[in-house]
């Protein structure tokens, strides 16, 4: 054997420190896949109704071709063929049987805790640290993604394999970026994966960011001191990936125009004083930063937007926006002069959480945030954990020791938190009436939860929590166009005249009539000279 070859051969205790790496990687995989195992048992919840079970052409003619490119649940501007063609491949395997539909979501889960090992063996291997190290580094960090309770609701609801196809192409991305070395092949990789990614979910946008930020962390900052050499290095190592993904965006955008002529989204937020929304994205960047931080307090399957509260600067709101605004400003610079490890997670967080930030104004949601756009920050920043360093001296044993034990503790705080969490929200998510009594008692006048309250409780023949939660919507003030629909259609079936007239009276002068399902689905109504002959009410 010439010199070369042992050289590059590795040692007996790189082969152990891997057999420990897949050892405990294996672990960690198991673990996940038995706390999340109660998943398999759940219903289907929110619009899983619509889109997998009560429409007739995921399960029968060739109606799908047309729904694959547009109009999925009648979603106008929502262009995701990909994941749409893969739900419609399950809803006929399975014959909308949640279950099986639920196992693919776990799976995909289990799929991307394994790609969040390989990005970090990786990155470990190419930041230097010692097969050691990454003996337990790597495993951390699957644990740390697969365990982390902001992703129980991408898990637990099956229309967030969106999110879910997203991420694991992310991952996939991101690893080959990284492992081919060929400048064509690793080219063509990362161009096929953006197209496909784009055609996963629209938020897809900050994968070529996540390239650029890993290229220059990895590659060309490590080779160069010289911040204009190493974007020369960077650029010579990558502009063909540049000029790749490009084409492949630009490619997206005519797909996406021939599917729905047109590549904008159609939900034009309303207008907002500059200030206005520079609040808005600074109050949502602190809340996605918390949620990867510690998501476990104020998770909700909504949290309803106050837009009003944005309208005016108050000293709380300056002191959130300069924080807000320090933590990017301090991250970017850290990561571009010093390429210090924590300013670059923190700024790989930021460019995967772009899409979700309110940074374009649009408006498809009734929610600021959800915990589930947080899913492709956590898979890249988890990875990244391997490059931090201990801070203290060498020499310092002490320190090093006292510094040791406080971050076994608090890990093992956090795991154990994260676990119970997840064990304790996961039922919530089994059903709709679960999911929306949670949401109803954390935001009671919260109109989203009313109604999708209500309308569990018919779809599941409750009918005597369905009256008195009736009631309880028509003395609370706070508007429900949706509600007014189901109590008057209730009380329409009981023929209880009075309590229909009091619904469509409400419902009636409602600005959310102007939406076109609810106008439709309140124009199906009976007038009230329909209802009764002998109470008639002018309208």
């Amino acid at each position: 054997m010439n010199n070369a070859n042992i050289a590059n051969s590795p040692t007996t205790e790189e082969r152990s420190s891997k057999g420990l790496t897949y050892l405990f990687g294996s672990i960690i995989l198991i673990l996940v896949s038995i706390i999340y195992w109660p998943v398999i048992h759940a219903d289907f919840i929110w619009d899983d109704w619509a889109s997998f079970h009560d429409t007739p052409w995921l399960t029968q003619g060739s109606q799908w071709t047309h729904y694959i490119f547009r109009d999925f649940n009648s979603w106008t501007f929502y262009f995701r063929p990909l994941v749409v063609a893969f739900f419609t491949l399950q809803v006929r395997l399975f014959e909308s049987t949640p279950g099986p539909m639920h196992a693919v979501s776990l799976g995909i889960h289990i799929v991307n805790t394994t790609l969040v090992g390989v990005l970090a063996w990786r990155l470990a291997k190419v930041s230097g640290s010692d097969a050691r190290r990454a003996a337990w580094a790597v495993p951390s960090c699957m644990a740390l993604y697969g365990l982390h309770p902001a992703l129980i609701e991408p898990v637990a609801w099956i229309g967030c394999q969106f999110d879910l196809i997203l991420t694991m192409l992310t991952l996939l991305g991101l690893i080959a970026n990284i492992s081919i070395r060929r400048n064509i092949p690793r080219a063509a990789a990362l161009s096929i994966i953006f197209f496909l990614a784009a055609c996963s979910k629209e938020s897809a946008i900050s994968f070529p960011l996540l390239i650029i930020a890993f290229d220059w962390a990895f590659f060309a900052r490590v080779q160069e001191a010289n911040f204009f050499a190493a974007v020369r290095s960077m650029l010579c190592r990558n502009w063909l990936i540049y000029a790749g993904m490009l084409l492949a965006g630009g490619a997206y955008l005519v797909f996406r125009h021939w599917a729905l002529g047109t590549v904008t989204s159609g939900f034009e937020a309303p207008p907002l004083p500059l200030v206005a929304r520079l609040q808005e994205i600074c109050f949502v960047y602190l809340h996605y930063l918390k949620i990867i931080v510690w998501p476990i307090s104020g998770m909700n399957p909504i949290h309803p937007a106050n837009l009003a509260a944005f309208t005016a600067l108050s000293s709380h709101s300056l002191l959130m926006m300069v924080f807000a605004i320090g933590i990017f400003i301090l991250s970017s610079y850290f990561s571009v002069r010093h390429n210090h490890p924590a300013g670059l997670i923190i700024l790989t967080a930021t460019f995967a959480l772009l899409p979700v930030l309110h940074i374009i104004p649009v408006q498809f949601e009734l929610s600021l945030y959800h915990e589930r756009y947080a899913t492709v920050a956590l898979a890249v920043t988890c990875p990244m954990l391997v490059l931090l360093r201990h801070p203290s001296p060498p020499s310092i044993q002490t320190l090093k020791r006292l510094a040791f034990l406080i971050f076994i503790s608090a890990a093992f705080l956090w795991f154990s938190f994260s676990i119970v969490d997840i064990r304790v929200i996961l039922p919530m998510w089994a059903n709709d009436i679960s999911l929306w009594q949670w949401a109803h008692t954390v935001n009671p006048h919260a109109s989203q939860a009313k109604g999708n309250l209500l309308h569990a409780y018919i779809r599941d023949r409750n009918y005597d929590a369905a009256h008195a939660l009736g009631s309880e919507i028509l003395s609370d003030p706070a508007p429900c166009a949706s509600c007014m629909i189901f109590i008057a259609k209730l009380a329409i079936d009981d023929g209880d005249i009075p309590r229909a007239s009091e619904a469509l009276k409400k419902l009636e002068h409602s600005p959310l009539l102007a939406l076109g399902d609810m106008l439709h689905s309140y124009r199906k109504l009976p007038r009230q000279a329909d209802i009764s002959e002998v109470e008639l009410l002018a309208y």
